[in-house]
């Protein structure tokens, strides 16, 4: 390697760094915006922003989770799950239900109530202008590198 070429390198590590840098910052700008929606969604409906996290885990139109699934997907303690479900059970969002193919097990699933929240979270997330510059393909896009961002492929 010569001179010019390590100099060349540093430069494009550095760049890459600022780069990567630069697209945290603005991750988490917008998830601070998506995040005051959602807080104020919930607050209307008298839910504790604390259980945020446990409510898109069980986003409609999947398979309702164990709760030792849900503490997997948030990385966090099963007793954590447990206390946010007890809140959301206390709301009425939430029912706790039996496993279907393991007895032994509860699942997490969203009641009438909960599916009007998360209609409510969907509409206001809609309306509020987060992806106003964005059209669809560009959302979708969007989806596809998040998704991949999220779950990266492993060589």
């Amino acid at each position: 390697m010569t001179m010019g070429s390590d100099v060349e390198a540093s430069a494009a590590h550095r760049a890459d760094v600022e780069r990567k840098a630069e697209i945290v910052r603005v991750l988490m700008e917008v998830g601070n915006a998506a995040n005051a929606v959602v807080a104020q969604v919930l607050s209307e409906f008298g839910v504790p922003s604390s259980v945020a996290s446990t409510l898109w885990v069980l986003a409609p139109g999947t398979e309702p989770p164990t709760m030792r699934d849900i503490a997997a997907r948030l990385n966090c303690d099963p007793s954590t799950v447990s206390l946010a479900a007890d809140k959301l059970q206390s709301l009425g969002l939430v029912a706790r239900q039996p496993h279907p193919a393991d007895g032994r097990k509860r699942t997490l699933a969203l009641t009438e109530h909960g599916h009007e929240l998360w209609e409510a979270l969907r509409t206001r997330l809609h309306a509020s202008g987060l992806f106003a510059g964005l059209d669809a393909q560009e959302q979708n896009t969007l989806l596809a590198l998040l998704t991949k961002m999220h779950k990266p492929q492993r060589p």
